[in-house]
Order: structure tokens, then sequence, then C-alpha cells
């Protein structure tokens, strides 16, 4: 998906006209909020939990690692990750009163994440979010058989597989994620 800016026609739109017509608004169009994957994840996720748990799609990283006002200032490659990065899926309580800081965090896996640079990207969030004692767990579609999700630790050194179909691994997925919470 590309996000160039047409310069050529910017010129010519006026933000503070009164014309309410669409022919002088620039295109756009009504962009995906959160993907296909994320998606069956937070699917997933609630059929496990039920609704103990609000699913919070597509968070801003510097909302759940906030910084107190009078804090020193970042370096500027951690300020820039930290601005511009979001979590796949943040779980809060949905007791009441509400704690609204998130309890995990499910990043979603997939083959972008193979890359070098991606996997250094994902131990930066790993590293903020443990920063915070926020949990983190990673969860990927197994490409040999697409009916399982691989739920893991970080370090890999706990994971759990669920079928989606069969719901093979339903409770020691509940347990998994109990874990953490």
């Amino acid at each position: 998906m590309a996000y160039a800016f047409n310069y050529k026609n910017s010129e010519n739109f006026d933000f503070n006209s009164n014309d309410d017509s669409m022919q002088s608004f620039p295109h756009f169009q009504n962009g995906e909020i959160i993907n296909e994957l994320e998606i069956m994840i937070i699917d997933i996720l609630e059929m496990i939990l039920g609704n103990r748990f609000r699913y919070c799609p597509q968070v801003p990283l510097e909302i759940i690692c906030s910084r107190p006002e009078n804090f020193s200032r970042l370096p500027d490659e951690i300020w820039k990750f930290w601005v511009s990065s979001k979590v796949d899926i943040a779980l809060i309580d949905r007791t009441f009163p509400t704690n609204r800081k998130a309890k995990l965090v499910v990043e979603c896996q997939s083959h972008w994440h193979d890359s070098l640079e991606a996997q250094l990207r994902d131990r930066k969030k790993a590293k903020l979010l443990a920063s915070v004692n926020v949990p983190l767990i990673y969860v990927r579609r197994i490409a040999e058989d697409q009916r399982y999700y691989r739920f893991y630790t970080p370090n890999e050194k706990h994971e759990v597989f669920y079928n989606i179909i069969t719901q093979q691994g339903w409770a020691e997925l509940e347990a998994f994620l109990l874990s953490f919470l």
C-alpha cells in the first residue's frame, strides 16, 4: 500500500473552504484497522479467555510504556521507535473499576518477522514491555498445517500449539495464557 502524497493537487485544496462537495476533497480510501491474522488471534483469545478481558488491537507502544512528564529525554533512536511502534493486541481487565493498564501483549508473527530487521524491532519492543512488567507472547500460524497456531514466549522456552478446527490444545493454551495474567 503506497502512502504517497500528491503535491500537485494539494495546492488547490483548502481545508478552510465551506465547499463540502467531495470533488474538492483529496482522494482517500477507508483503510484497514487490523489485519486478518490479528482478527483470528483475537477470536481465539476471546474463545479461550472469554469476556474476562478487553482485547485492544493496534495500541501505540508509547501508551503501554508511558513516561512521566518530568522524565529525562530519550535517545533519538529509542524515542523514534517508541512513538512509531504499536503492539498487535493488548489485554486489559474488564473488572470494575477498570484497570486500564495492559495485562498482556500478544504479537502476531508472520513470515515478515523472519527478517533480521523485524527481529531487531521485536527485541526492542520486548525490552520496552519488560521494562514496565507487561508480559509478551508471540503467536504464529504453522505454515505446514494452517489449522495450528503456535503461542510462545520471546525466549521460546515455553510454547503451546492450538488447533483452530478441533480445538486440540484448548486447556493447555488457557493455562499458558493465564500464567501471564
